[in-house]
C-alpha cells in the first residue's frame, strides 16, 4: 500500500551521485499526524508524501529507476522490498545508452527528520542498499565507490550499492 499525506513531498533517488528520492501513486491518505517514512534527498514539497512506492527514481535524471516494487516491511525500523532495477548504461551517453533490467532486493533504514522546512511528520531513510541477486550493472563493483554517499559492497552475498547520509538537501520546492 502507498500512503500519501496532503502536506506534500515526492522524492527521487539519485544513484550516480548517491541521492535518494521517490515517486509513486498514492493508494490512501495517511493520518496527517502520523510519521510518514520515505526516501528523500531530492524531496519535492509540492508533491504528496509517499510511502511504499511502486516506483523509486535513482538520479533525478532518471538514469536508474526501481520499478514494480513490493514492500514486505515499511516503518520506523526500516523498509524491505523487491522489484526490478531499470538502469541506463550511459555509453556513449545517458540519452543514448541502453536500459539494463535486473531484479533487486532493497533495504532502507535509519529514518531521520528532514531539513528545516520539511513536514514535521516526514522521516527520510538515510541509508539504503540495492542488491542484485541475478545480474548486475557493470559499474557495480564491490569494494569500490562512486563518490560521496555511494559505496559498492555485498549484501547477503549479492553485489550491492550502499547509499548513506541520504537526507533532503532542502525542503524548498524543486520547480
Amino acid at each position: 500500500m502507498v500512503r500519501a499525506v496532503a502536506r506534500g513531498g515526492a522524492a527521487l533517488v539519485m544513484m550516480l551521485s548517491g541521492v535518494a528520492c521517490t515517486l509513486g501513486a498514492p493508494d490512501a491518505l495517511a493520518d496527517p499526524g502520523a510519521t510518514v517514512y520515505m526516501f528523500g534527498s531530492c524531496y519535492d514539497p509540492s508533491q504528496p508524501l509517499l510511502e511504499q512506492p511502486e516506483r523509486v527514481v535513482y538520479g533525478c535524471d532518471s538514469t536508474s529507476v526501481m520499478e514494480n516494487m513490493t514492500w514486505s516491511s515499511w516503518g520506523a525500523d526500516g523498509a524491505r522490498g523487491t522489484g526490478t532495477d531499470n538502469a541506463v548504461a550511459c555509453q556513449p551517453n545517458c540519452a543514448q545508452g541502453p536500459h539494463l533490467y535486473n531484479p533487486i532486493v532493497v533495504h532502507a533504514w535509519n529514518p531521520v527528520a528532514g531539513a528545516p522546512g520539511c513536514p514535521d511528520n516526514a522521516a527520510f531513510f538515510t541509508d539504503f542498499t540495492v542488491a542484485y541477486p541475478a545480474g548486475v550493472p557493470p559499474w557495480v563493483v564491490p569494494g569500490t565507490t562512486w563518490g560521496p554517499g555511494v559505496q559498492y559492497t555485498y549484501v547477503d552475498g549479492m553485489p550491492a550499492v550502499h547509499f548513506f547520509d541520504q537526507k533532503p538537501y532542502s525542503c524548498t520546492p524543486l520547480s
